[in-house]
């Protein structure tokens, strides 16, 4: 009899811990059981209670009815910050949180549903909320085996049969995804705004409520060769998800949670992290950081690009705008958007790199590697400093005047090899001179470094010229700048929390 008993003690059991899919950590299995089966039933007297007000939750299927258009692979991957607001101008809100949990979904639904149990896969909510749903909708919840979110309370776009125009209504013309608050991705995620758009796509935050916490989706357009690209920085970030394990200092690289394909659109969720350092510049006016905080966030860069030249990985786009702040009041920084990365032995894009943090080899045509972030981070950090871009060229030709203006022109030996001189040098090699918008034109060798930043810390100035040489060989390594005279060096007074008026 006790053997009878035990045995089923154990089928059900197994039933119970089989059903339950979502990934928590594993505390005692009596606790846990106690605590499901209250929530359990909380679960069913609510949806009784509340049938026709409920939005549901689904985890998503990587089915899709849209088929992508063709179109021709891309030459050039980059961003560009087009222009500076002034000093005057106001500060704009957070465009980034830190990874909490919601309280911005007013819907009850938000902590139901919380279980694969039969009743929450597409068929059976297609049978309760069927006629809350679009006609297009009725179809794509089937492909989807767990929901939870239906975004009943949203304005919906109709959708127009399987093959209509402009992605059956849910594309603009250039391919974005049209972003609905209130609205579903996947059947999981509710859209609480947009983060941040850009040539890839947009940047979404949403309530994750399969885990009831907030998070950042990328969509990326819904067009062949986006699509093509984000399939590669979703094998770089899951490639450097895995060898983080085994790096355990490296926790300044962002981290992906999944990818998945929804309505034709390729999608990738991270944490959900604060302001960019772009914004944290722009909150203080512009008039640039103390030196402690600079050498906190060298530190951390640096420590992340060490990880990335060791898997052999180039960011490709290092730039304010893509270092972010972990949490607010934090001193913590993530280093995002791999979008334009690749591997160094699988280089696809010769024109990259946003046009301020542009190294030399890039815009001259030279082959590059992972030192072109090197230099990217001289021009972070001069720029943390100033509150001003080191270089600020208005288009490529002036860039590499600022860059002459400073260093002089190029050795020989680089223009030699340089596919595009013919742009910047006349045929005996001189620099052409060019004036931009405001009639100045830029002489060689006529800036000094430390006192075109206003620095009278040397060791700092050194710092920043062993990162800004024209040959990418002669550029120190992130561990050889690890252990530069600056980064060695106490400075006093310690790291304070960040406080921005």
């Amino acid at each position: 009899m006790l053997k009878s008993a035990a045995k089923a003690s154990a089928l059900v059991s197994n039933v119970f811990w089989g059903a339950y899919s979502v990934e928590v950590d594993i505390f005692v299995q009596g606790f846990l059981e106690k605590i499901w089966k209250v929530r359990e039933c909380i679960s069913n007297l609510m949806f009784e209670g509340l049938r026709g007000n409920l939005g549901g939750y689904v985890q998503t299927s990587r089915t899709t009815c849209v088929q992508v258009p063709t179109e021709a692979k891309p030459k050039m991957v980059q961003t560009e910050r087009s222009s500076r607001p002034s000093k005057k101008s106001s500060s704009t809100h957070s465009t980034h949180i830190h990874e909490a949990k919601s309280d911005e979904s007013n819907s009850i639904a938000t902590n139901i549903g919380a279980f694969n149990t039969p009743e929450r896969n597409g068929t059976q909510m297609l049978k309760q909320y069927g006629q809350q749903l679009t006609k297009y909708e009725q179809q794509e919840i089937l492909h989807y085996t767990d929901v939870y979110f239906l975004g009943l309370q949203s304005e919906k776009i109709q959708g127009v049969g399987l093959a209509g125009e402009n992605n059956c209504g849910y594309d603009d013309e250039r391919g974005d995804y049209k972003v609905k608050e209130r609205d579903h991705i996947a059947y999981r995620y509710e859209v609480l705004g947009i983060l941040g758009k850009g040539s890839f796509g947009q940047v979404v935050k949403c309530n994750d409520h399969k885990y009831d916490v907030l998070r950042a989706v990328k969509i990326i357009r819904n067009k062949r060769r986006f699509h093509q690209q984000a399939l590669i920085e979703v094998q770089i970030l899951e490639h450097l998800r895995e060898k983080t394990l085994l790096w355990p200092n490296n926790t300044n690289t962002v981290n992906i949670y999944e990818s998945f394909q929804f309505r034709g659109h390729l999608c990738i969720t991270f944490p959900l992290h604060d302001i960019s350092l772009y914004e944290l510049i722009k909150r203080n006016n512009f008039q640039g950081m103390k030196m402690p905080m600079i050498k906190s966030f060298a530190s951390q860069m640096l420590e992340s690009l060490r990880f990335l030249r060791k898997l052999h990985v180039i960011h490709s786009d290092l730039k304010p705008e893509n270092i972010l702040l972990e949490q607010p009041q934090s001193s913590k920084i993530v280093v995002i958007d791999f979008g334009s990365s690749c591997f160094a032995n699988e280089k696809i894009y010769t024109y990259i790199q946003s046009r301020f943090y542009r190294s030399p080899e890039v815009i001259l045509g030279l082959p590059y590697d992972t030192m072109i972030d090197i230099w990217s981070l001289g021009c972070i950090l001069a720029e943390l400093f100033t509150g001003h871009p080191l270089f600020p060229g208005e288009d490529e030709v002036e860039q590499l005047a600022c860059i002459m203006e400073m260093l002089g022109p190029p050795p020989e030996s680089i223009l030699e090899n340089a596919t595009r001189k013919n742009m910047f040098f006349d045929v005996e090699n001189n620099p052409r001179n060019v004036k931009n918008s405001r009639g100045k034109s830029r002489l060689p060798g006529s800036r000094d470094l430390g006192f075109a930043i206003g620095c009278k810390d040397m060791l700092f100035v050194s710092f920043l010229e062993s990162c800004l040489r024209w040959d990418k060989n002669r550029r120190l390594t992130p561990k050889e700048l690890m252990q530069h005279p600056w980064m060695i060096a106490e400075i006093s007074p310690p790291v304070e929390p960040i406080s921005i008026s």
